[in-house]
Formats: C-alpha cells, sequence, structure tokens
C-alpha cells in the first residue's frame, strides 16, 4: 500500500490517493496528516481509484481522517468507480452502521 499526497495551495485542496491494499500500513502517514495544522483547507480528495481491496483497519483510518477533516471545515470527496470499494464510503463516513462483507474479496 501506497499513499500520495499533493497539496494545491490556490484552492486550499489536499489530495491523497492510494494504490493496493488499504489497510494498516500507510495509518502512520494518514495520522501525520490528522496532527498537521489545517487552517483554511477547504476540500480534501481522497482517489481510492487504485485500491485493490479495503481492510476494516484501512477503513477505519479513513474514518478518522474524514472525522478530522469535517470537525476542520473540510469537504471531504472520496472517489471510487468500483462497487466494492464504494460500498465502505457509508461505514467511512458515518453514513451506515452495515460493515461491508469481506467475502467475495
Amino acid at each position: 500500500m501506497s499513499m500520495h499526497t499533493s497539496y494545491i495551495e490556490e484552492e486550499a485542496r489536499l489530495d491523497l490517493s492510494f494504490e493496493g491494499n488499504l489497510d494498516v500500513t500507510v495509518s502512520r502517514d494518514v495520522w501525520h496528516i490528522c496532527q498537521r495544522e489545517a487552517k483554511g483547507l477547504k476540500s480534501c480528495i481522497v482517489d481510492l481509484s487504485n485500491v485493490e481491496r479495503v481492510f476494516h483497519s484501512g477503513a477505519a483510518m479513513l474514518q478518522m481522517l474524514y472525522r478530522r477533516m469535517s470537525a476542520l471545515g473540510t469537504t471531504v470527496v472520496f472517489l471510487s468507480d468500483r462497487p466494492d470499494i464504494r460500498e465502505w464510503i457509508p461505514v467511512i463516513t458515518c453514513v451506515s452502521q452495515r460493515i461491508p462483507s469481506l467475502t467475495n474479496r
């Protein structure tokens, strides 16, 4: 799993892109982002297009990121064209209590 970050100052936007299995291996990088001073950050784009599989630890990590950004008033947008990855987004954003099944993955 790898994570790439970029910041577009003109738009006050943070872009995060994940590749491979979304799991605890990038938790330290996400933790550092959550701990940074992020005043004025308007949006955070989380690109999951290259994620192969989401593990519960990865979903929990993104939930921490989502909660931190939301508390700062930052709009968080998740991107993926795969239904099996998109079904995790309500879990991450606390819209659903349903945890996607790990069967068929």
